[in-house]
């Protein structure tokens, strides 16, 4: 049964060294017995083991020097570990009791009361833990933005409690069962931390790795989308109150592609143009683009120089704060920046992004490809048209159509007749070889301008287009003042664009819901605690768990996008079943359809995680109740009626649930066009 927490001393908000001596004298009321549990005293001792030590009132937190992977020279003196972002707290746990100081000693026991299971697995002299009080997000990361609302209570409710679940993070054991580990070097704390066994649906131990796995760790703290490492001299002891570099924490940096939705101008005098202050970011969602933040680029760069030719026709993306946009020029859609950054805010923007230069086309990530082509189209749509014809084709209003010759182009910002040239690859216009109009050519003689009729603007104002202006022989239209562009017809033609069937809708339920697309706590912590299991004795196995599991949590973060990719649904549900495998040992069983071997095209779309949750409730609701276990089968039906289909059958082993021939079928999905 679970202890209740008792109640702290009052929150003074002095910093630790200053509160000692208050905690000291209230250590005996602080904790009191609840419920018959063992006394608090130096008197107290085990069976055997002598008089043991009294329990510390205060241990005030080791804190972790900046530092980076090359700081740590010898590996087998370093440990590399996960960074969780949360709270950090110092646990005071007594069998039926438990008290959590924060590192400034202020308690926040009263606003974790799910921490109180550490009072039921607390040895008889008590034990002192360092660790992190985390929330996650529906993707299973460690997130600071719920964690706010379970730290601005002091005493949540329970419908709080059960929509911001919370964990401990177990990092350091100081004191356990009437001794001072503290004074122990870490590679042996961390042994006695983890023969406690405390790992469980509200604790998590996590993995500790060898220098020697730091590449590993940085690849799944980066897919996982933690935004740090930790560094931990495995031969020193603890040392309370102090920043040491015998601790160091490495930020992680990530690289992602970003599009360039703007700019600000820098202050000052340019030497009369204009300079570029920050380049302005967005990303895709799947409500629009969605501002990311700015990022500084050099005024003289050849990328700044780009980004100062493309026109400011953009329009502003959502979740601009306020002051951003009032001298901003933002840009259409069309360039792709590289930055590093040391991941996301609460509010989605990068944090410290700095600059890396622009992407080719060729190289685009996908999501921005596709939103920059959605934003072309939707531009092309919403603009007026011209009709251009090449010479010798049907005049417009002619019985004989337009035909293959017409060319139907948006009408460029500014009115006119001049056409904006489309391009996929974004490519400036062409200027004609030659001198320019105006300048003497190769025989020294100006060039002459034609004559101005003035009087015929009107008239050939109010013309249709194709009588406005006669077109010149070689020439789709007239030239600008300064400059010649040459259009061909096979790239001003844009693609016509095909509306996508979209696909089948999960069917509701509540496997369908918010909660079948998140990756619940007990489930992340129970895969961090296996994988931390096996790290000492079967190192392979856990490497294989813990990418697998970066990768599920990574596919858990699409859940808001309108489709994805059937080959990418299938990697995210192999990697859980990989897990549970793992958990379930010979009791579950897992088949998988190749699309390929199964004549399903990879590229099909569906809903992000509908088959990963009907493959989720098969394993948890069907199979796990049952001691004999069962088997999971993900079919692929390229001959379906109604279209290819994917389906999701469980196979009970328990013979008296369910006939073994007549599989429960949980999910019939319908594969969407394919995504491109």
């Amino acid at each position: 049964m679970m202890g209740p927490i008792v109640a702290d001393t009052p929150d003074t908000g002095r910093r630790s060294a200053e509160v000692a001596p208050a905690l000291a004298r209230a250590g005996d009321s602080v904790d009191a017995v609840v419920g018959g549990g063992a006394t608090h005293g130096a008197g107290q001792a085990r069976a055997g083991a002598g008089p043991a030590a009294p329990m510390p009132d205060l241990v005030p937190p080791m804190l972790p020097a900046a530092g980076e992977l090359t700081d740590a020279g010898d590996p087998d003196r370093w440990a590399v570990e996960f960074a969780w972002e949360g709270h950090r707290c110092v646990a005071y746990a007594r069998p039926g009791r438990v008290r959590l100081l924060s590192s400034t000693a202020r308690s926040v026991t009263g606003s974790f009361p799910e921490l109180a299971v550490l009072g039921d697995q607390a040895p008889p002299g008590g034990m002192v833990l360092d660790g992190t009080v985390v929330a996650l997000d529906e993707a299973g990361r460690p997130s600071r933005a719920p964690l706010l609302r379970r730290t601005a209570t002091v005493s949540p409710d329970a419908a709080l409690r059960t929509e911001v679940p919370v964990g401990y993070v177990v990092t350091d054991l100081l004191f356990c069962d009437g001794r001072r580990t503290l004074e122990l070097p870490y590679r042996r704390r961390r042994a006695e931390l983890e023969a406690l066994d405390l790992a469980g649906p509200k604790i998590l131990v996590p993995p500790s790795f060898g220098l020697d796995e730091a590449d590993l760790v940085v690849r799944t703290a980066e897919r996982y989308g933690l935004d740090g490492l930790h560094l931990k001299r495995l031969d020193l002891p603890y040392q309370p109150g102090r920043r040491t570099r015998n601790w160091l924490r490495v930020p992680l940096r990530r690289h992602r592609q970003v599009l360039v939705a703007g700019w600000v101008p820098a202050g000052g005098p340019g030497g009369g143009r204009e300079r570029i202050g920050a380049v302005l970011l967005a990303l895709p969602e799947p409500d629009g683009l969605r501002y990311v933040g700015r990022v500084g680029i050099g005024a003289a760069d050849v990328d700044a120089r780009t980004v100062l030719r493309v026109p400011a026709t953009g329009t502003t993306p959502l979740g601009v704060p306020d002051g951003i946009g009032v001298d901003a020029r933002w840009l259409a859609p069309g360039l792709v920046a590289a930055v590093e950054h040391r991941g996301r805010t609460a509010a989605g923007r990068l944090t410290l992004p700095s600059w890396r230069g622009l992407v080719a086309p060729a190289e685009h990530d996908d999501d921005l490809g596709a939103a920059i082509e959605a934003a072309r189209r939707a531009a092309s749509a919403s603009r007026p048209t011209v009709a251009l014809r090449r010479p010798g084709a049907s005049p417009a209003g002619t019985d004989q159509g337009p035909g293959p010759e017409t060319v139907v182009l948006p009408r460029a910002a500014g009115g006119g007749t001049r056409p904006a040239a489309i391009d996929d690859d974004a490519r400036p216009a062409t200027r004609t070889p030659g001198p320019a109009p105006g300048r003497a050519g190769p025989d020294h003689e100006p060039a002459a301008r034609p004559a101005r009729d003035t009087a015929a603007e009107p008239a050939a104002r109010d013309a249709p287009p194709d009588e406005a202006r006669p077109p010149r022989p070689g020439a789709h239209r007239a030239p600008a003042p300064d400059e010649t562009v040459r259009i061909r017809v096979r790239d001003a033609v844009p693609p016509v664009p095909v509306d996508p069937v979209p696909p089948a809708a999960a069917p509701d339920g509540p496997w369908h819901g918010p909660l079948s697309r998140r990756l619940e706590q007990h489930f992340v912590y129970n895969t961090l605690n296996t994988i931390a299991s096996l790290v000492r004795t079967d190192p392979p196995r856990a490497r294989e768990l813990l990418l697998g599991f970066a990768d599920l949590s990574r596919a858990a973060d699409r859940a808001g996008e309108p489709s994805i990719r059937l080959d990418e649904e299938l990697a995210a549900v192999r990697a859980y079943l990989q897990i549970e495998r793992t958990r379930f040992g010979a009791r579950l069983t897992t088949e998988l359809d190749d699309p390929s071997g199964a004549g399903v095209d990879p590229s099909s779309a569906v809903p992000p995680l509908s088959v990963l949750a009907a493959v989720r409730r098969g394993v948890q609701e069907e199979i796990e109740p049952h001691s004999a276990g069962g088997a999971v089968h993900v079919r692929l039906d390229p001959d379906a009626p109604d279209g290819p289909t994917a389906r999701v059958e469980v196979h009970p082993a328990d013979p008296a649930e369910r006939s073994a021939r007549v599989p429960l079928v949980l999910l019939v999905l319908p594969l969407g066009v394919p995504v491109v």
